[in-house]
């Protein structure tokens, strides 16, 4: 996320587990209620792939709820995520999610089923996923009904004691979300504008608004089936398979696996505009699909010239583009904001609206643009590696800057490391109301610098583009990254990330 307006223009080993059916140091091993599934058999044959077909519609009674937490449950649920601990289950890699809603963006409620198809350890007796105020009607598991409990903010959903490892659940439910602040500060959730509504997931915002698995160490393939009850639009992350009216829904499906904060979805006054494919160095082409308001469709073909020419610059330095498609929405929501919603990266449309680009808009399309290899193709394994996304995208913006000639990288550079001397925290290991922070965007980019100007340019890009040709659709943790610098390098790279990734006073030099 580059919340632009706010900013300006090793230690012990830091490895973790990166699949979310793993677990994260120290976590506890999870130690649910003993409520025992009621009338649920297991067939012992292989479930479905895809979820059943969603139960009636969602009533306002919430049935089979607990209104009493269990001793220390938040703890025993959770990954163990050392900012956002009680996120993610530690037994639950989700395959896919079947996100199905009825929303009525005006009133801002909608009654909706998410089929999840999920991998959960044999022995677990327990699907937990992440719900924050949602009314749950009911739980399929399989074919049949399955007991339930919303324990704080986790729907727990009893499974059958004898089964196989891939589960099939389907819950319907209803919402009335609203956008809230996370503890790290920003806006996260549902947000209702005069032109519709939008999601902002980053870091804990969906669960807010659906049932899920809502860390980014587990990603999964998604399908979005919208009904809305006028003309609006729907935008969704992936590839637009049925365009919707009138009680007809849109569906758009993400075939690449894609952590629960990237999920994009918009409904309102906007229109779908494809434009002009982009030319990839890998041979092929890179499908363009835009979203904007009707005022501003005139006005987009600088920005896509632009973002055409992001794209050779990035391709250069950082490998093929890694998804199967972009695109620029254009979204009235609050100035200064941007997110790199997966293939499609969501910007405030009031920025956009003037005759041509200028320093901010430059450095936003080019931000969201370079998360797309850092942080989509290559997502964190915790929040704590959040420099991993947001160091990179912001060097990736200073290299542009300097490639069109706005500024220059030894202007931007020198700011950044003349300012780094006042940071309280290390950009490697963040506190959670600092997350979004200084040292994660600009004071992280000076780390960026030094790194490239201790190995060497040949070593640095080298370095970046194996980074992602290696680790695309995964979610990966600092100490991998470090680990292949030392291989890309040749070199013990321990103290320079000593004294630069994990150090509160930094050098007051670059690296000759």
């Amino acid at each position: 996320m580059a919340l632009v307006v706010a900013q300006s223009g090793c230690a012990a080993d830091h490895s973790v587990e990166t699949e979310a059916i793993g677990r994260l140091p120290g976590a506890p091993v999870p130690t649910l209620p003993q409520t025992d599934p009621d009338g649920t058999e297991s067939s012992g044959t292989e479930p479905p792939t895809e979820p059943t077909e969603p139960t009636a519609p969602p009533s306002t009674t919430v049935p089979n709820v607990s209104t009493t937490d269990p001793p220390d449950v938040d703890s025993e649920l959770g990954l163990g995520d050392e900012m956002f601990p009680e996120l993610g289950a530690p037994a639950v890699d989700v395959v896919s999610y079947d996100v199905r809603l009825d929303v009525d963006a005006d009133a801002g409620a909608f009654e909706g089923v998410v089929g999840v198809v999920a991998d959960v350890e044999l022995g677990v007796r327990f699907l937990a996923l992440d719900a924050q105020q949602l009314d749950i009607a009911s739980v399929d598991v399989g074919a049949d009904a399955a007991e339930f409990e919303l324990i704080g903010d986790e729907l727990v959903i009893g499974l059958p004691e004898e089964r196989d490892e891939r589960v099939t659940a389907s819950i319907a439910y209803a919402a009335a979300p609203n956008d809230v602040y996370s503890e790290a500060g920003l806006p996260a959730g549902w947000f209702q504008t005069s032109s519709g509504s939008y999601v902002l997931n980053e870091p804990d915002g969906a669960r807010r608004w659906m049932p899920a698995n809502d860390h980014p160490s587990d990603k999964a393939t998604w399908r979005f089936e919208i009904t809305v009850p006028g003309d609006e639009t729907v935008s969704a992350n992936g590839e637009l398979t049925q365009r919707g009216s009138a009680g007809t829904p849109w569906i758009w499906e993400m075939d690449e696996p894609m952590s629960t904060y990237l999920v994009q979805l918009v409904i309102g006054d906007y229109e779908l505009v494809d434009s002009e494919p982009i030319p990839s160095i890998d041979g092929g082409t890179i499908p363009m699909l835009n979203l904007a308001p009707t005022d501003l469709v005139d006005d987009l073909p600088p920005m896509l010239e632009e973002t055409a020419r992001q794209v050779a610059f990035f391709e250069e330095r950082f490998g093929p583009y890694p998804l199967a498609g972009y695109g620029l929405a254009f979204v009235d929501s609050t100035p200064g904001l941007a997110m790199e919603t997966q293939g499609r990266s969501m910007f405030d449309a009031g920025d956009f609206r003037r005759e041509q680009l200028g320093y901010l808009q430059r450095l936003l399309l080019a931000h969201e643009l370079a998360h797309q290899w850092f942080g989509n193709a290559v997502s964190p394994a915790t929040w704590s590696d959040i420099w991993l996304n947001e160091s990179f995208a912001t060097y990736s913006q200073w290299l542009w800057l300097d490639e069109v000639g706005v500024d220059t990288l030894d202007r931007l550079a020198g700011d950044a490391l003349s300012q780094r001397q006042n940071g309280v925290h290390s950009t490697g290991d963040p506190v959670v109301e600092n997350l979004f922070g200084f040292e994660s965007y600009d004071g992280g980019a000076v780390i960026v610098h030094a790194l490239r100007l201790t190995i060497g340019e040949d070593a640095f890009f080298d370095l970046l583009r194996r980074w992602i040709f290696d680790n695309v659709g995964t979610s990966q943790a600092t100490a991998e990254f470090i680990e292949l610098a030392e291989e890309v390098a040749g070199v013990d790279l321990q103290t320079f990330f000593d004294e630069w990734l994990y150090a509160t006073d930094l050098p007051d030099d670059y690296p000759a």
